[in-house]
């Protein structure tokens, strides 16, 4: 369910960066204009903008500090009994803009071109959401539904819900695998926090309230 991996080295945080990227540019500058200590100018801001471009500190790694970027991946399987028709269940989901209303990590989900949506998310405990695209990668009505978030998106997302009758045909089995996965480990800090440990725990609970949604209609705002 977890796949926690390193940084790719980054030990330096977004704030730190463009810092030492402004401060080295300028350094370098001063060591062409001035001639004064110009080598140790020139050295100094050529560690830093590097320190800043590659998000790697030779110092912090001598003193075991170590990444301050988390990789934390989300991946989630689910399954569950659903009392109603695979065709009402799959209807319910492939209706996007429903999603919100029984997963709380959820701000919204609106189609904005044919296949193609917005999703906003919460952030636990901060107040302004992160927001990517997706784009419906297959959808087989009544059977399954696959999606994956657009190149360059501010979040990786990708999903897939399968639709199957139960073994006493009458209900719907639904089988659920959704990820969550920070863009090519590089992410600022309210991308960063977004990874929060207890959006594992959120999404698992929101995804399982599917079936109180589907079965009830009651919302998550109704249940609270």
């Amino acid at each position: 369910m977890e796949n926690t991996t390193r940084s790719n080295g980054m030990n330096v945080s977004s704030p730190e960066r463009m810092i030492s990227i402004i401060a080295g540019g300028f350094l370098l500058l001063d060591s062409i204009v001035n001639k004064r200590m110009r080598r140790l100018k020139a050295l100094t801001g050529g560690y830093l903008l590097y320190r800043g471009i590659s998000g790697n500190c030779a110092l912090y790694n001598l003193a075991g500090k170590e990444s301050t970027l988390p990789t934390r991946n989300i991946n989630l399987r689910t399954e569950m009994y659903i009392a109603k028709s695979r065709l009402e269940v799959y209807a319910m989901w492939r209706k996007l803009e429903n999603l919100p209303l029984f997963m709380k990590h959820l701000e919204s989900v609106n189609e904005v071109y044919d296949n193609i949506s917005e999703w906003k998310a919460n952030i636990p405990g901060k107040l302004a959401p992160v927001s990517w695209r997706s784009v419906i990668v297959r959808d087989i009505p009544g059977e399954m539904m696959s999606w994956r978030s657009l190149p360059d998106s501010m979040i990786e997302n990708s999903g897939k819900i399968e639709f199957r009758d139960a073994e006493n045909d009458q209900g719907t089995m639904v089988y659920t695998n959704i990820s969550y996965r920070p863009p090519m480990g590089l992410m600022g800090n309210a991308i960063g926090e977004f990874f929060h440990p207890k959006l594992e725990r959120i999404v698992l609970e929101d995804v399982y309230s599917f079936k109180q949604y589907a079965e009830t209609g009651i919302t998550k705002d109704a249940a609270v």
